[in-house]
């Protein structure tokens, strides 16, 4: 069994030969590196192929990482003075930081192409296996992201906003959605993200006040989800994927806070061939965290749907 490692840098997004597992140096691809630029090749048609399914990682604070192991600093409790008299020295107010460490895991994706698919095949079967893989790097990444996400504090929705009495949804959803505006910008944080599953989401757009709403003018929804506006608000941005947990809830955040950062470090492909099975096959692993941060900065509305 023979094979090559590459990997490929989350700071500067380019392809390095790996000659020993698990260390992450600079030894730049040449073009005689044949092996090495194939395997590059697969990865990055993965990654490629999975950047756009990651969907719960745009309200993430990305903070990228060449090690496995590192410690952030996010600084926190910058409070101003008010009324000030003349000369008079304001008082000063610091900002706190916290240290947060991160410890990042693997998420591996394997591709084996037999021989005899390969020699059968009429299509392009290698293509199909990345197509594969890149979904399912970023279902697990959108998995993870959510169980962090998972770990907000709650609040109550006032009922299921798809519950109705004669045709009349009997809840609004913006009542509960500006309760938790109004509290996290009570705590300093703008709240930009609504994050739900499929399921509460076809509850939200299907409620007769959203309806009544948006026919009026007075808010506003994007396509697929999009977002939507109310006017002395911010527009919050609505992301809708199936990861999300429970199905039931609603997330709002201040994805700048940040609610939850995202520690993203190398992508690695190990390409190699097994002759005695008689295959070829790629090993893709992807090293990530995600954590949440800010927990003033972030609320579950719980019960949103029935």
């Amino acid at each position: 069994m023979t094979g090559i490692r590459v990997w490929r840098s989350s700071l500067t997004g380019g392809y390095y030969r790996q000659r020993r597992p698990m260390v992450f140096e600079a030894q730049a691809l040449t073009p005689s590196d044949v092996e090495a630029i194939e395997a590059a090749t697969v990865l990055d048609e993965v990654i490629g192929l999975a950047r756009p399914q990651y969907r719960l990682r745009r309200i993430c604070r990305e903070v990228r990482m060449e090690r496995l192991t590192a410690r952030i600093d996010i600084a926190r409790g910058l409070t101003g003075q008010e009324k000030v008299p003349p000369m008079v020295e304001a008082e000063l107010s610091a900002e706190t930081y916290e240290s947060i460490d991160f410890n990042l895991w693997k998420n591996v994706v394997h591709v084996v192409i037999s021989d005899e698919a390969r020699m059968r095949a009429a299509h392009d079967i290698l293509r199909l296996h990345v197509e594969d893989a890149a979904r399912e790097l970023a279902r697990m990444e959108n998995k993870q992201i959510a169980e962090e996400l998972a770990k907000a504090p709650e609040v109550s929705a006032s009922g299921p906003w798809d519950s109705m009495t004669g045709g009349v949804s009997d809840y609004n959803p913006f009542n509960d959605l500006l309760n938790v505006f109004n509290a996290l910008k009570a705590e300093g944080y703008e709240p930009d993200y609504a994050v739900m599953h499929p399921k509460t989401w076809g509850g939200f757009i299907t409620n007769t006040y959203v309806r009544d709403l948006v026919q009026a003018g007075v808010a506003a929804l994007g396509r697929e989800g999009g977002e939507f506006t109310i006017p002395g608000y911010p527009s919050v941005r609505v992301v809708v994927d199936h990861a999300v947990t429970p199905e039931t809830s609603c997330y709002v955040l201040c994805s700048t806070a940040p609610a939850i950062v995202l520690g993203v470090g190398p992508t690695e492909a190990a390409q190699y061939r097994d002759e005695r099975a008689g295959y070829y096959a790629y090993i893709i692993r992807q090293w990530l965290q995600p954590r949440l941060i800010v927990e003033e900065a972030v609320r579950e509305i719980t019960g949103a749907h029935s």
